[in-house]
């Protein structure tokens, strides 16, 4: 899989340095387009008649949306100038697959961005301790579009392609996840396998066959099995394990159990998207 158009949604309420600096790091790496896609939630609708000070009230939160929308794009274009990335005017052609684009929506955060992911390689959003709309991006775009999405840190901390961690289960989403992450692996200085496991003889024949299907694909790996903590749940100790190993990019599937079973009982995607914070998570379905 190669990965040359990304959409980084921006709903229209909070900073996103995060997400557009990991946005445009990737494109950087890969040579892809990114578009921005700036959502603003539409005006509540008024019943009935309305006043003078109601109209007043309204074209004031107009303005106020316009103005926040320019500020953004502002952002965005002085952070593609910085990385050298050329931002595309609404009727450019790129020239070349590395370059940017801003686009502007209105209506719900979830809905909008969703309608728009299918149509892209990869889908920026981040974990419910950046934004709790991003990760609710993140989870229905996963489920609805199949697009893989990273969540990306506050702030920008490594660079995504210094080593790459797969956190390997042997299920079809983590199979998903790896083909994903290929373009990234290929550019990575260190891969690394890690399946968390009492018992290690349990994931030795699994972890053996990513390893040749990563060989296959030019890219060498080690593999690793960790024990559980018993203070800590499995995402808490994948991310630990990211953490020791310092990777610029925690590769994993999402929801190999039902989101339902997962919502009820607890499970690693949910954990992941609820507190992933220091480093970035690509995640598949």
């Amino acid at each position: 899989m190669s990965i040359k158009r990304i959409l980084v949604p921006l709903p229209g309420s909070a900073s996103h340095t995060g997400e557009i600096e990991l946005a445009l790091s990737a494109a950087k790496a890969l040579g892809a387009h990114v578009q921005a896609l700036f959502i603003s939630q539409p005006p509540p609708v008024t019943r009935g008649g309305v006043t003078v000070s109601e109209l007043g009230r309204t074209a004031s939160v107009a303005e106020e949306r316009e103005r926040t929308a320019r500020d953004a794009r502002e952002v965005f274009a002085q952070a593609c100038a910085k990385v050298g990335i050329p931002m595309l005017s609404a009727n450019d052609e790129p020239g070349s697959p590395l370059a940017a684009s801003w686009r502007e929506a209105e209506g719900s955060y979830v809905e909008t961005a969703v309608q728009r992911a299918a149509a892209f390689d990869l889908v920026v959003a981040a974990s419910a301790t950046v934004m709790e709309s991003l990760m609710a991006i993140a989870e229905q775009s996963l489920l609805q579009t199949r697009r893989p999405v990273v969540l990306a840190p506050a702030r920008l901390q490594s660079d995504l392609t210094d080593s790459v961690m797969i956190a390997w289960d042997e299920s079809p989403e983590c199979w998903h996840a790896v083909s994903a992450a290929i373009p990234f692996m290929h550019l990575a200085k260190s891969v690394r396998v890690v399946s968390v496991d009492r018992d290690a003889s349990n994931r030795q024949a699994s972890q053996a066959e990513v390893l040749a299907y990563l060989r296959c694909h030019g890219i060498g790996a080690t593999a690793q099995v960790v024990a559980p903590q018993e203070m800590l749940s499995v995402g808490d100790t994948l991310l630990a394990a990211g953490a020791e190993y310092e990777a610029g990019l925690l590769v994993m599937g999402a929801y190999s159990h039902s989101r339902l079973r997962e919502m009820l009982l607890g499970g690693a995607t949910r954990h992941i998207l609820k507190n992933a914070a220091a480093r970035p998570v690509l995640l598949a379905h």
